[in-house]
């Protein structure tokens, strides 16, 4: 007969924040001295952990009760197709006590965390935000087990379970799939920085080769790059829509969905990879998808042959001018206009305006805030992961493009800075 030490009988739904959204009034917690292990006990989830059950881990099941309700909006699935699943995770510092136990069969050694079946296992982190990370990152597995099967190819699989998991959790309400705004929200989670090095030592990979990874497992930066390419393909204007047709149904564990998704896109695949490197220009803590996400194929571009007009909305991210330069061949820029590039903080501020040049207050990534800035993007060949290379132009200005290729404007601004923006900048550019 097992012996339970029992250390509460209830756990009364009203004792914190979180634990206001657990749907039952009780649960049960207890030792269970013949295996040496805590237990929380649930309707929707159990607890199983070598380490004394915490606050953080009681409110597990009530932040999965949460999770439930967006994966049903996310995944356009009803109620009824959640209705009565039931997980354990199992949350361990040594996995041997839980290998002892026989809780372990069938699971191969793993580094934070594994999904089997109805089975989800956590190590132990150095964050309490990075182990809540992992738990709704390998329940996200569960979930899309249980709806299609699967998880889809590598990269599909471990990039939606991570963008799902990318969380912000206050006053006990979850909201899943965010861009973190600030290191602070995500301790330990790093997939930024591991980007960005990756963009600065030039080993990005391209968008091909990320579809073709076999394996993501235990493989830290292409849970990064896996995590990059679901935000941006999900929330793309065109690809995203392609990307939700053939990951409808059932799903499994092979390339078979990379290779749909591939064909679906088909002779647009020189445009995803245009648009992700714009994406990834200026991807960092604050990311604004609907301010900076790349559509260039919104506006074909043509070649630049008499002046033409254009209007730069400071609101928004990189802009194509709808114009395709020759390599070598100068252009020239005139900008005119005032606008607003920052909202007054407080009572008694004043708004932040600016000219084409920027204001010299505050500089971004070495150039004034507001400078008006251009990059010509190669567009016959971009099968490779690069940063867009800028050049401000300011009030006016001459560039001589190193390629051929489309060019895009922008006012110089972090992506997190857009919202408070308004005005426009008129932008004239002429061949020389």
């Amino acid at each position: 007969m097992e012996r339970y030490a029992y250390l509460s009988c209830l756990l009364i739904f009203f004792l914190s924040p979180v634990d206001a959204f657990v749907p039952y009034a009780s649960c049960q917690e207890l030792r269970n001295e013949a295996t040496g292990l805590y237990e929380l006990k649930s309707p929707r989830l159990d607890v199983i952990s070598d380490i004394p059950i915490d606050d953080e881990l009681r409110s597990w099941s009530g932040l999965l009760e949460q999770s439930l309700v967006q994966w049903q909006d996310y995944f356009r699935v009803d109620a009824n197709a959640t209705k009565g699943l039931k997980a354990t995770v199992y949350v361990m510092v040594d996995d041997s006590k839980f290998q002892r136990n026989g809780l372990m069969t069938g699971v191969p050694a793993f580094k934070e965390g594994f999904q089997s079946g109805n089975r989800l296992y956590v190590r132990e982190q150095p964050s309490t935000y990075y182990r809540r990370h992992l738990f709704l990152h390998e329940a996200t597995h569960w979930i899309m087990w249980h709806l299609y099967g699967g998880g889809g190819s590598a990269w599909f699989m471990e990039g939606m379970a991570d963008m799902q998991a990318t969380h912000l959790l206050s006053a006990g309400k979850l909201q899943l799939g965010i861009i973190p705004s600030s290191p602070a929200e995500v301790s330990y989670w790093g997939r930024l920085r591991l980007i960005d090095e990756s963009l600065k030592q030039s080993t990005a990979p391209t968008l091909t080769q990320i579809l073709g990874y076999e394996t993501v497992q235990d493989q830290t930066m292409r849970y990064a790059w896996s995590w990059a390419a679901c935000v941006f393909f999900t929330n793309h204007p065109k690809f995203g829509p392609m990307l939700r047709e053939v990951s409808a149904g059932k799903l499994d564990y092979s390339l078979a969905l990379s290779r749909k998704f591939k064909a679906r896109v088909g002779e647009s695949w020189n445009e995803a990879q245009i648009d992700w490197d714009g994406f990834l220009s200026d991807l960092d803590f604050g990311y604004d998808l609907s301010r900076s996400l790349v559509f260039s194929g919104d506006r074909p571009a043509k070649k630049l042959e008499i002046s033409q007009k254009f209007s730069l909305a400071t609101e928004r991210g990189w802009q194509s001018a709808g114009i395709r330069v020759e390599k070598g061949r100068p252009i020239q820029f005139q900008c005119d206009g005032r606008f607003r590039i920052r909202l007054a903080e407080g009572a008694q501020g004043e708004d932040w305006n600016s000219e084409p040049q920027g204001v010299t207050i505050e500089y971004y990534r070495g150039n004034p805030l507001g400078c008006v800035l251009a990059s010509v993007v190669p567009t016959d060949d971009p099968e490779e992961t690069r940063r867009w290379e800028t050049h401000p132009i300011g009030r006016s200005g001459t560039l001589s493009p190193a390629v051929a290729g489309t060019l895009f404007l922008k006012i110089n601004e972090s992506s997190s800075g857009l919202y408070d923006n308004s005005g426009t900048v008129s932008v004239t550019i002429s061949p020389e």
